[in-house]
């Protein structure tokens, strides 16, 4: 198994866990439909790493560990890492 295995394996937890929710349905669609045909080459790679860009992390504390996995693979890809502004957990 590839890296790009790991790619769509992430995102399938990252779906699974609702990262992508406040998407829209066309949105999901290409996501679905970009994890069936397996990303081939790094134009394939970053289009799931600016889905993951726009995903919201700060529903849990299991999303901010998939967001601490998505950003260590980001960073093995040479792309820049997500930052979510977690300070409303400090204040609820």
């Amino acid at each position: 198994m590839g890296r790009s295995y790991d790619i769509i394996q992430h995102t399938r937890k990252l779906l699974e866990q609702g990262v992508f929710n406040h998407l829209s349905d066309d949105t999901i669609s290409v996501l679905h439909h970009m994890i069936m045909q397996s990303p081939q080459d790094q134009a394939e790679k970053k289009s799931f790493f600016n889905i993951w860009r726009k995903g919201d992390f700060t529903s849990s504390f299991l999303t901010m560990q998939l967001l601490q996995q998505s950003n260590y693979m980001l960073q093995f890809y040479g792309e820049a890492i997500i930052n979510e502004d977690f300070m409303e957990f400090v204040f609820d």
